[in-house]
């Protein structure tokens, strides 16, 4: 990958500084290697998922008898005919007396140093994988009972995942990715968040991902978020019923795109919201109202209000711009520099009802 300071000169005593058509350069090769290496990651564990249903014994028991009885069919076809043992008979040198050919000793030689036939080779394959297969399964009991302890638990859990919309992506899981359904079995991706995890520092959904560091996600694809909750979010998304086609955390580049997209769409604001005595012209920073972008036409989805509905007030009391402010200046999709902006500061509590 390039570097975003360029090439490599011979003024290694001058500080180096990024340079916009690098540093895009190398944006868009990082974005092309996360999504190569989060479809190879997925295709590798879908690769080593089991190729039988590891909750069907029957499949496993079927497969194990065409093994037996293809084995015994090849025995039968080993053993000579009677015109082959005739045919197998040697005379001795007086000619009065005959006697069977010696067996040969090569096949009893591979079989005392461990060489073993395709069809013994075959079964211990089978073996291996039935072992593995029921292991898988065990391990799968032992950590949903240890999760879901009682009736009540289990209660939770379903409709947790019914509401969700997780219900049948999870059982397809359970049943055809059984190792991917351990996994995220593990990490808590089936049942609701502990309100606990909100105040501890050590929150699970709080942990940092950074591929060039090491510190990876919980999902095959895990490359491109920031964090152990974008990548959960993400996944009931692109997962849960209904959905239509992958949703993809906007990478750098396509947020600086929608950003620019709606900046462009920015208006002057309707004369009704004009008001002498706002802030922006009580400070006399600017000689009028900036730009907006309007929001969009409000379209009612649930039931029409009633008396006895609950009210909620928010309280605004951010300190967010108690300061100076600024504007970036961009290059492609390096900040250069600031500018001052207009934006006037803001201190205090503001109270919305709704």
């Amino acid at each position: 990958m390039v570097s975003p300071y360029g090439y490599p000169t011979n003024a290694w005593m001058r500080s180096q500084r990024p340079l916009p058509k690098f540093h895009a350069q190398m944006i868009h090769q990082t974005i092309q290697l996360n999504n190569q290496l989060n479809r190879e990651a997925q295709d590798n564990i879908d690769a080593k998922e089991p190729k039988v249903n590891i909750w069907d014994d029957s499949v496993v028991e079927t497969a194990m008898s065409r093994l037996d009885v293809k084995e015994a069919g090849d025995r039968k076809q080993s053993l000579p005919s009677a015109d082959e043992k005739r045919n197998s008979m040697v005379s001795t040198p007086e000619g009065d007396a005959q006697r069977p050919a010696k067996p040969s000793r090569f096949a009893s030689f591979r079989k005392s140093i461990g060489f073993k036939s395709s069809e013994d080779r075959a079964v211990g394959k089978m073996v291996k994988k039935m072992d593995k297969a029921r292991e898988l399964r065990d391990e799968i009991l032992a950590e949903e009972n240890a999760r879901w302890p009682d009736e009540q638990w289990r209660q939770i859990v379903t409709v947790y995942q019914e509401k969700v919309g997780m219900t049948r992506k999870i059982a397809d899981l359970r049943s055809r990715y059984p190792i991917q359904y351990l996994h995220l079995l593990r990490a808590g991706y089936f049942e609701p968040i502990p309100v606990a995890w909100a105040t501890q520092v050590s929150n699970p959904l709080k942990f940092s991902i950074e591929s060039a560091a090491g510190w990876r996600g919980i999902t095959p694809a895990w490359r491109g978020y920031e964090d152990t909750a974008e990548e959960r979010l993400y996944w009931v998304l692109n997962h849960r019923e209904g959905s239509v086609g992958m949703r993809m955390k906007p990478d750098f580049i396509s947020e600086m795109n929608m950003a620019n997209a709606r900046m462009a769409t920015a208006v002057e604001p309707p004369p009704e919201y004009y008001s002498a005595n706002d802030t922006c012209h009580i400070q006399h920073t600017s000689t009028g109202y900036s730009k907006q972008v309007m929001p969009s036409p409000f379209v009612t989805i649930d039931r029409p209000e009633d008396p006895s509905d609950d009210t909620m007030i928010l309280l605004d009391v951010s300190g967010s711009m108690d300061f100076d402010p600024l504007r970036p200046v961009y290059n492609q999709y390096l900040i250069t520099g600031y500018t001052d902006s207009t934006q006037p500061k803001n201190k205090g509590i503001t109270a919305h009802v709704l």
